[in-house]
C-alpha cells in the first residue's frame, strides 16, 4: 500500500482556546526570554523552561519551551509546531509542545512584517478549565 502524505492543517494563533488539543501551528518566532531552572512538584526533577513570544499574521502567544526545546528554536525562523497543544499558567493562555509534541523548522517563513503584535492572545485573561476529581 502506498502511503501518501497530507497536507497538515495549521490552526491560526487568533483561532487557540483554552484545552486545545493535538494542534499543527505555523509560528515566526519574534522573542526569546532567558531560560529558567524549574523543580518538579511532582517528582522532585530539575526542569530548563524557556518561553518565546510567537506569532502568526493573525496574532501572537508565549510559547512554552521546556529541557531540549529550549535550544531548538531562533528568532526570526518559521517553525511548524505539531500536536501542539495550549495550556493556562497565572491566567494566560500559553501555547506548548509537550511530550508528543515536535517543533520542525518550516519549509514556508511568515515575513515578520505580517504578524499581528497587536492581538497578543496571552494578554487576555483567561480562566484555566477547573479539574475533576472522580
Amino acid at each position: 500500500m502506498l502511503f501518501v502524505e497530507t497536507k497538515k492543517d495549521f490552526t491560526k494563533i487568533n483561532e487557540l482556546r483554552v484545552g486545545s488539543r493535538g494542534i499543527n501551528v505555523k509560528i515566526r518566532v519574534l522573542e526569546l526570554f532567558d531560560p529558567r531552572d524549574v523543580l518538579s512538584r511532582h517528582t522532585g526533577e530539575r526542569h530548563t523552561v524557556r518561553e518565546a513570544l510567537v506569532g502568526d499574521e493573525t496574532g501572537v502567544i508565549l510559547l512554552t519551551l521546556w529541557n531540549e526545546n529550549c535550544e531548538k528554536v531562533e528568532i526570526g525562523k518559521t517553525y511548524d509546531l505539531l500536536n501542539a497543544n495550549t495550556t493556562v499558567f497565572r491566567n494566560s493562555l500559553r501555547l506548548g509542545i509537550g511530550r508528543k509534541g515536535k517543533i520542525v523548522e518550516s519549509s514556508e517563513e511568515i515575513p515578520e512584517d505580517i504578524v499581528n503584535t497587536e492581538n497578543n492572545i496571552s494578554e487576555k485573561i483567561v480562566k484555566a478549565p477547573r479539574k475533576r476529581w472522580y
